[in-house]
């Protein structure tokens, strides 16, 4: 039953396509009624029926899409430029050798022009973040040697500018080293209880 009303339906489409498409080809016929007005019909009616000459139909060729542009970033009361920022480390220096028998770095970060809202400075040690803000860190690294510090100025996830790497030797007692004269509170002397 459902494939027969199917067949009907597609039966009835062909033939309404095909009863249509002639039709557009055909002329069409003015006359006038008894009250003078125009009577439009695809037959001509009478002896004053005359065809009437259409004109081509306007064809526009389709548009193009333009391709979609990703939005910038762009905060309220901001111009289009977008923000440059100068990120420096200032101290420690680079290639200097730091004593930090306690495993602690002081690092100063400089930033021109200054931060704007939402935006903030990272700082990374061997390429991990260190916790901190603003523009001074208390680094705390049990890592003698090389180290190398990169401070960068962060949107959420995303980088703005970044430092120039610095590198800082950390210079710290090893076990084997000779205590000094006046050990620091938290290192005692060998053979000490």
């Amino acid at each position: 039953m459902q494939r027969l009303a199917l067949a009907v339906l597609f039966a009835a489409t062909v033939l309404l396509g095909a009863w249509t498409a002639p039709a557009a080809a055909q002329d069409i016929y003015v006359t006038q009624d008894d009250q003078g007005n125009p009577v439009f019909s695809d037959r001509p009616s009478g002896v004053d029926a005359a065809p009437i000459e259409l004109r081509e139909s306007n064809v526009f060729e389709a548009q193009p899409i333009p391709e979609v542009q990703p939005r910038t970033h762009r905060r309220r009361g901001e111009g289009s430029e977008a923000v440059s920022y100068e990120v420096r480390i200032t101290q420690p220096a680079h290639e200097e050798a730091i004593r930090a028998p306690e495993g602690r770095v002081q690092v100063e970060v400089s930033v021109e022009p200054g931060l704007r809202p939402g935006h903030r400075l990272q700082l990374l040690r061997n390429g991990n973040p260190v916790p901190g803000e603003g523009s001074s860190f208390a680094v705390q690294t049990y890592d003698r040697g090389a180290n190398e510090f990169v401070a960068r100025v962060m949107e959420g996830e995303r980088e703005l500018a970044r430092s120039e790497p610095i590198t800082v030797y950390l210079l710290r007692r090893g076990l084997l080293s000779p205590a000094p004269a006046n050990p620091a509170p938290n290192f005692l002397q060998a053979g000490a209880p």
